[in-house]
C-alpha cells in the first residue's frame, strides 16, 4: 500500500471511531507519540491510548493535507483537530464547547504497517 492511502486509511478509521481498522495498518510493536510528551509502545497500548483520547475528547479531524517523501517510508498530514473542553472540577457545566486548532500527525514505517505515529498538536489535551 503507497504511504499516502495508508495514512488517509488511518486518519479516516480515527473519525470513524474504528480502531479495529487502525489496528491493522500499525506494527505490533510501534511506537505513539502524544502532544503531553508521553510515549506507549504497542499495539495494545496504542489502541487505547488513542481510543481514550479520541473518545474521550469527541476528537474529530478536518482539513486534511498529507505530504510524503519520494522513499515513500515516512509522511505528514496536517489536520484540524476539534475537540470537546472539559469544564475544571467543580465548574457548573461538565463541557465548556468545542474547540478547533492545527495539529500534525507523524507517520513512520519500514515498507509496511506504521512503526511509530507523533502527534503534535498546538494545545495538549
Amino acid at each position: 500500500m503507497r504511504l499516502k492511502s495508508q495514512i488517509d486509511a488511518s486518519l479516516a478509521a480515527l473519525n470513524r471511531r474504528d480502531f479495529d481498522a487502525l489496528m491493522g495498518l500499525i506494527d505490533d510493536d510501534a511506537a505513539l507519540d502524544m502532544p503531553d510528551g508521553s510515549r506507549v509502545i504497542g499495539a495494545d497500548s496504542i489502541r487505547n491510548t488513542l481510543a481514550a483520547f479520541v473518545l474521550g475528547r469527541d476528537i474529530r479531524l478536518s482539513d486534511i493535507v498529507v505530504m510524503t517523501g519520494e522513499a515513500d517510508l515516512r509522511g505528514a498530514a496536517e489536520v484540524t483537530l476539534s475537540a470537546v473542553v472539559k469544564a475544571e472540577p467543580g465548574e457548573d457545566e461538565p463541557e465548556k464547547g468545542r474547540v478547533s486548532f492545527p495539529a500534525i500527525f507523524v507517520f513512520e514505517r519500514d515498507d509496511g504497517p506504521f512503526q511509530r505515529i507523533s502527534l503534535f498538536s498546538a494545545t495538549p489535551l
